[in-house]
C-alpha cells in the first residue's frame, strides 16, 4: 500500500516500547478545580528510558539487547521510573496547592491568602441578651426591713445592684451536649422592680346612662366575686337610667362580675392616657420641700421626662421608693369610688290596690236596693284607672313630695335609697329618691292592711305621678350600691404614638431609673397566633412619666403584637457573648532577641461581632510590663518605637502572638501577659432559656436566663469559604461602590453566608436592597448585633449618598415524592437512603442560591444520578404550604420594584421524610 495513503509504519506492533513519550505536553483550560502538572507516570517514564537505550547517542549501550524486566539494568530503569513517578505526583500536588481554586489543604489556602493580606476568618462568637432576676425576698442583702417582711416591702427597699462586665453564665446541657459559657460584655444597674414589669392592664371605668355593660367587684378585694346577680335583674345607672341585665359573667381570676345590658357583643372601651398634661420642670419645684400629698399630686398632674423626674428626686432628697409608693396609692384603683353610679334593685313591689276587686263586677251590688241607699253615701268612683297621684291629698299637690303606698311592708327600703316606677304603657321608668318609709294602716278599694308608705321627691321637671296607674305600675326598690371595678385594657401591646409612629407601652406604674438607650426584653403571647409565646429585645427611645405612669417608646417596631395581660418586660438586661475569660503569662521578654513569638495556651481565641470589614474583633489584650500593646494586621508602616504586635492562627486553631523586629521586648521575668476569652463558633448557639447557671453571683442576684436564643455565630472559615472570600478583599479593598461590592462585602463579613444585592428605588432614590442569610441559613435578626454591625460596616465603607436596606432572607420549603426502579442486585434500603441523602445535599441551604428555581428535570436528574437507580418518576413537586400537585417549576422570589419590597427567597427541601415508592 502506498505511503501517501496514511499507512501506519508500526501496524505490526514490532516497534512498541521504543518511543519517547515524556515529557508530556501540559495544557489546562481556565476554571478547573484541579490542574494537570505531571510530565509523565511510571509506565511512560520506563518506556522513554527504554527508548533511550536504543538511541544513537548512546552507542556504548548497543550491546545491551535485553529488555526483560528481570534483567538488572532494566530493573534499575524501572526503579528510576518509580522515583520519577513519585516526584511528579508530589510536584503536581504542590502545583495544585499553589492556586486558590485548586488547593485542597486549608494551610495552603491560608498561606496563599496571606500573600494578599487576607487572613482566614477565625469565626465569631454567638451573642445574646441575658435577663437577670434580683432577689426580692426579705433580707436579700442582709438588711432588716422595718416596714414588714413581705415581698412588697423588700421590693420597695432593696437598692439597685451593679452587674459588671465578665459575669459568667453557663448553659444547662441537654443529652449529648456540653456546657457553654457566656459572659456579660456590659455593666448594668439592676433593680428588683425591673424583674417583671407589666404594662398597664386596667383603666378607669366610666358609667353613663347609655352604658351597655358594667364591670363590678366585691367590696373587699379578697372576697370571691359572687355578687348574687343574675340575668333579669334590674339596675340603676347614675340614678337616672334603669336597665335590665341580659347576661351576667363572673371572672374568678380577676375577681370581677360583668353585667351586660344588650345581647350583641360589646366593643371594649379604647384606652387612652391623658397626654395633654403640662410638662413638669425641676425649676418650678424649687426650693426644696417635703414629700407630701401636695407634691405627689403635683407630679401626677404633669408630664415628666424620666431623667428630669429622677433628678428632681435627687435634688429634693426624696426617697424614690416612697414617691413611687405614694403615686401608686393615688392612681390605684383606677376607677374612683363613685357611690351610686351603679345600683341593683333587690326587690320588686306593687302599688296598694293592685289586687283590688274588679270595680265592674262590684257595680251591680252597689246598685241593689237603691231605695235603701242614702244620697249621703253615694257609691265610690271606679278605681280601675286609679293613679298614684290620686293617693296624695290635695295638701301635697303644691309640694315636691309624694306618697306611694305599697302592697305590703318593705322594711328594706331605707331613707335615701332609690326606687323606680315602671309602667308597661310608658317608655321609660321614673327614678325617685326615698325620703321616708313608714308602716301605716291603709284602707281603700274594699281592702285594708299594713303597708309601707314611701315619701319620695319628684325629680326636676316632674310635676306629678298621674301617669302611673295603680294596677299596672311596678316598683323597683331596695337599691344596693355596687362597686365598680377597673376596666381591663384589651388593646394589644404595643400601641402606636400618633405623632412619632413609634411603638409605645404604658407601664403599670412609675419606674424611676429607666433611661433612653436601655435594653429591655418583652415576652408574651402573640396576639396573631394563639398559644404561641415570643420574646423580643428592643432599646428605649424615650421614657416619660405621664399622669403617674411610665410611658416608654421603642427604637424599632416590635415584630409581633402581644396579648396585653401576658406581657412581661425585664429591664435588667445585659448583652453577652460566648466565651470564657482567661488570664495567663505568655513568657519573658528578651531585648537581645528579635521576632519573639508566644502561643496562647487555651485556644480557640474568641472573636466577637464588630462593625469592621471582616465582621469580627479580637478579645485578646496583651500587656508588657503592665503596658498595653496594640494588635496590627502587619508591621508595614509602623515605626520602630510603636508598641504593636500581630497574631497568626495556624491550621489547628492555635494563635501565636508575634512581636516585631524593630521594637524589641524589654527584658524581664514573666513580664508578657495576656488576657483573652476562649470559645467560638456555632457551639455557642444554645437554645432559648438554656443559659441559667450563674457561675459568678453578685450579692442580691437570684437568677438569669436568655429569653432569646443566641445568634450571629460563625465557625472558623472553611476551605470552600476561604476560596470564595479571600479574593473579595482585593475586589472591594474594604470599599463598597458597585452593586457587586455590596454582595462581596456582605459575604466576607463574619456570620454572613449568602448575600444578594438588588438595585431598586429606595426613598425616592436609586439604592441597594441587600438580602442576607446567616451561618447555616440562620435568619439575621434586625435587633441583633450581627445586623447592626453589618449595617454600620457597610455605611462606613460605602457611599453615604446611596440609600441601602438590609433584610434577612425568607426560607421557602418544598416537598416531593417519587417512584423509582432499582437495580435488584443492590440492597434496596441502601439505595433509597442514598437517594434521600443526594436530594438533601442537592437542595440544601448550602447548595442553593437566592432566587434559584427548582425544576422537575433537575429533581429527576438528581435521583437518576444515584448508583443503583434504573428509572425514576417524580409524582409530586410542590411548595410545602400549597396543595400537593406535580409542578414542572418552583420559583423563588427576588426583590422587585414596588411599594412593598420583599426580600429574596431560597428554596430548600422540606426536612420531613421524602416519600419514595419502589417500582417492581
Amino acid at each position: 500500500m502506498p505511503l501517501n495513503q496514511g499507512t501506519d509504519l508500526n501496524d505490526c506492533g514490532c516497534c512498541d516500547g521504543i518511543t519517547a513519550v515524556t515529557p508530556e505536553t501540559i495544557s489546562n483550560r481556565p476554571g478547573l478545580t484541579a490542574i494537570a502538572y505531571r510530565v509523565g507516570n511510571h509506565p511512560q517514564f520506563k518506556e522513554t528510558m527504554l527508548d533511550r537505550l536504543s538511541g544513537s547517542k548512546l552507542p556504548a549501550l548497543e550491546k545491551l539487547t535485553t529488555r526483560d524486566d528481570d534483567d538488572f539494568s532494566i530493573a534499575l530503569l524501572d526503579a528510576w521510573a518509580t522515583v520519577a513517578d513519585v516526584l511528579t505526583f508530589y510536584q503536581e500536588r504542590i502545583a495544585n496547592e499553589s492556586y486558590l481554586r485548586t488547593a485542597t489543604e486549608r494551610r495552603s489556602v491560608l498561606e496563599l491568602a496571606r500573600l494578599i493580606g487576607y487572613e482566614l476568618r477565625p469565626g465569631v462568637a454567638a451573642g445574646t441578651f441575658l435577663a437577670f432576676t434580683l432577689d426580692d425576698s426579705p433580707g436579700a442583702l442582709g438588711q432588716a426591713f422595718s416596714l414588714g417582711t413581705t415581698a412588697q416591702a423588700s421590693k420597695e427597699l432593696l437598692p439597685p445592684i451593679t452587674i459588671g462586665v465578665g459575669t459568667k453564665i453557663q448553659s444547662v446541657p441537654g443529652p449529648g451536649e456540653t456546657a457553654v459559657t457566656f459572659e456579660t460584655v456590659e455593666q448594668i444597674e439592676a433593680r428588683v422592680d425591673w424583674n417583671a414589669i407589666k404594662p398597664l392592664l386596667v383603666q378607669p371605668q366610666t358609667v353613663t346612662q347609655d352604658s351597655k355593660m358594667v364591670i363590678l367587684r366585691p367590696a373587699a378585694t379578697d372576697q370571691i366575686p359572687n355578687l348574687n346577680l343574675n340575668a333579669g335583674d334590674m339596675f340603676l345607672l347614675q340614678t337616672t337610667a334603669v336597665k335590665q341585665a341580659v347576661k351576667v359573667a363572673v371572672d374568678n381570676d380577676a375577681k370581677t362580675t360583668t353585667v351586660y345590658f344588650v345581647e350583641s357583643p360589646v366593643a371594649p372601651q379604647r384606652f387612652k392616657l391623658d397626654a395633654d398634661l403640662p410638662l413638669g420642670s425641676i425649676n418650678s419645684n424649687l426650693p426644696k420641700k417635703d414629700l407630701d400629698q401636695t407634691a405627689v399630686d403635683g407630679i401626677i398632674a404633669e408630664s415628666w421626662e424620666s431623667e428630669d423626674l429622677s433628678a428632681l428626686v435627687a435634688i429634693q432628697g426624696w426617697s424614690g421608693n416612697q414617691l413611687v409608693s405614694n403615686i401608686q396609692k393615688r392612681t390605684y384603683p383606677r376607677t374612683p369610688d363613685s357611690g351610686n353610679a351603679v345600683m341593683v334593685f333587690r326587690q320588686r313591689a306593687a302599688i296598694f290596690g293592685y289586687n283590688a276587686p274588679d270595680y265592674d263586677l262590684l257595680r251591680a251590688s252597689f246598685s241593689l236596693n237603691q231605695r235603701s241607699r242614702s244620697p249621703a253615701f253615694p257609691p265610690p268612683p271606679s278605681w280601675e284607672h286609679h293613679t298614684i297621684e290620686e293617693d296624695n291629698s290635695p295638701g301635697h299637690v303644691h309640694k315636691k313630695q309624694r306618697y306611694i303606698f305599697l302592697d305590703t311592708t318593705y322594711p328594706g327600703i331605707v331613707r335615701g335609697s332609690w326606687i323606680a316606677l315602671i309602667d308597661p304603657a310608658l317608655p321609660h321608668a321614673l327614678v325617685l329618691q326615698v325620703t321616708d318609709n313608714q308602716t301605716v294602716g291603709h284602707i281603700n278599694f274594699t281592702i285594708s292592711g299594713k303597708v309601707s308608705r314611701l315619701t319620695v321627691m319628684l325629680p326636676e321637671g316632674q310635676t306629678n305621678l298621674s301617669a302611673f296607674k295603680m294596677r299596672t305600675t311596678s316598683v323597683l326598690a331596695v337599691s344596693e350600691p355596687l362597686m365598680l371595678a377597673d376596666l381591663p385594657i384589651d388593646d394589644p401591646v404595643p400601641s402606636q404614638d400618633p405623632v412619632t409612629n413609634d411603638d409605645t407601652i404604658v407601664l403599670d406604674g412609675v419606674y424611676l431609673g429607666l433611661k433612653k438607650g436601655r435594653n429591655i426584653i418583652l415576652t408574651g403571647q402573640r396576639a396573631d397566633l394563639a398559644g404561641v409565646s415570643a420574646s423580643e429585645v428592643r432599646s428605649l427611645k424615650d421614657v416619660r412619666v405621664i399622669a403617674g405612669f411610665t410611658v416608654i417608646s421603642l427604637d424599632q417596631p416590635l415584630a409581633h403584637s402581644y396579648i396585653r395581660k401576658t406581657v412581661v418586660i425585664n429591664a435588667n438586661i445585659a448583652a453577652s457573648t460566648h466565651g470564657e475569660s482567661v488570664q495567663e503569662t505568655l513568657g519573658a521578654g528578651d531585648a537581645s532577641q528579635q521576632w519573639q513569638r508566644f502561643t496562647l495556651r487555651q485556644p480557640p481565641l474568641t472573636y466577637v461581632s464588630a462593625p469592621t470589614p471582616s465582621g469580627g474583633q479580637t478579645t485578646l489584650e496583651v500587656r508588657v510590663d503592665d503596658v498595653l500593646w496594640h494588635e496590627a494586621p502587619n508591621f508595614y508602616g509602623h515605626d520602630s518605637d510603636e508598641r504593636v504586635y500581630v497574631t497568626r492562627m495556624d491550621d489547628t486553631g492555635n494563635t501565636t502572638v508575634i512581636f516585631g523586629g524593630g521594637t524589641r521586648l524589654p527584658t524581664g521575668q514573666e513580664n508578657i501577659k495576656a488576657k483573652y476569652r476562649k470559645g467560638i463558633g456555632l457551639s455557642g448557639l444554645v437554645r432559648a432559656n438554656q443559659l441559667t447557671q450563674l457561675m459568678s453571683r453578685p450579692l442580691g442576684l437570684k437568677g438569669v436566663t436568655n429569653p432569646l436564643a443566641p445568634s450571629g455565630a460563625a465557625d472558623p472559615e472553611k476551605l470552600h469559604d476561604a476560596r470564595r472570600n479571600a479574593p473579595l478583599t482585593v475586589l472591594t479593598l474594604d470599599r463598597v461602590v458597585s452593586l457587586q461590592d455590596y454582595e462581596d462585602f456582605a459575604r466576607a463579613f463574619s456570620g454572613i453566608d449568602k448575600a444578594l444585592a438588588t438595585q431598586l428605588q429606595l426613598d425616592g432614590k436609586t439604592g441597594v436592597y441587600l438580602t442576607v442569610a446567616g451561618s447555616n441559613g440562620a435568619p439575621v435578626d434586625e435587633s441583633g448585633k450581627l445586623y447592626s454591625n453589618l449595617v454600620n460596616a457597610i455605611s462606613a465603607a460605602g457611599d453615604s449618598s446611596v440609600p441601602f436596606r438590609v433584610k434577612s432572607y425568607n426560607l421557602r420549603l418544598f416537598t416531593l415524592s417519587a417512584a423509582v426502579k432499582l437495580d435488584p442486585d443492590l440492597l434496596q434500603d441502601d439505595v433509597l437512603g442514598a437517594i434521600r441523602a443526594q436530594l438533601r445535599d442537592s437542595f440544601s441551604f448550602e447548595a442553593r442560591s437566592f432566587g434559584q428555581p427548582v425544576h422537575l428535570s433537575e429533581v429527576t436528574q438528581v435521583i437518576q444520578s444515584v448508583p443503583g437507580v434504573i428509572g425514576a418518576e417524580v409524582r409530586t413537586l410542590y411548595l410545602s404550604d400549597q396543595p400537593s400537585i406535580l409542578n414542572t417549576d418552583l420559583t423563588a422570589r427576588v426583590p422587585k420594584p414596588g411599594a412593598d419590597i420583599k426580600p429574596a427567597e431560597l428554596l430548600a427541601l422540606d426536612p420531613r421524610p421524602v416519600v419514595l415508592e419502589v417500582i417492581q
